[in-house]
């Protein structure tokens, strides 16, 4: 693809499902001559003095893209945690609760693991929407359209028809 034999175009295209735009990019490559022992320092290459270096800040993020365990994916395995998925930081996530993976109940429980979830199964998306949603799910309601508020409001839903039915049997017995 290049415009001479010195030099060469490589095009990258994203297509992660998370960008909303398809993105391209074109790096030209040089073609760098190997040669043997230490190579010459420039005058260009004395400007660049690194005076201080630290490990980067991990940001929050779901366990399924932790930067420091690896995760093995799995469709439905629920049973026990495969590979290290159990494994996590102080900055994980578990997918299910939406909480952090030190504060899910359920990140090791046989049955229930929450450890292996991940957004690329449709069984622990499933999981997941009964998890937040609740009793929501009966007026048809994605993740998306819920705010915190709202999540709360199966909550309330629920208990409001508990102290009806106990107003009612107080009534009831009078």
């Amino acid at each position: 693809m290049g415009t001479s034999g010195k030099s060469e175009e490589i095009i990258i295209l994203s297509d992660d499902e998370d960008d909303k735009d398809t993105s391209c990019l074109i790096v030209e490559v040089e073609a760098v001559k190997k040669t043997v022992g230490v190579l010459p320092v420039s005058p260009q290459d004395e400007d660049l003095v690194v005076t201080f270096s630290r490990r980067p800040d991990v940001l929050p993020h779901a366990r399924y893209d932790c930067p420091i365990h690896p995760f093995m994916p799995t469709d439905c395995e629920r049973t026990a945690p495969m590979a290290n998925n159990q494994l996590i930081c102080d900055q994980c996530f578990c997918y299910v609760c939406d909480k952090l993976a030190s504060l899910c109940g359920m990140w090791c429980c046989s049955g229930e693991c929450h450890c292996n979830s991940h957004n690329k199964s449709d069984f622990w998306n499933g999981v997941r929407n009964t998890a937040l949603l609740g009793e929501l799910q009966r007026f048809n309601l994605t993740l998306s359209e819920v705010d915190h508020r709202l999540r709360n409001a199966g909550f309330y839903l629920v208990l409001a028809i508990f102290v009806s039915l106990k107003q009612k049997l107080v009534d009831g017995g009078m």
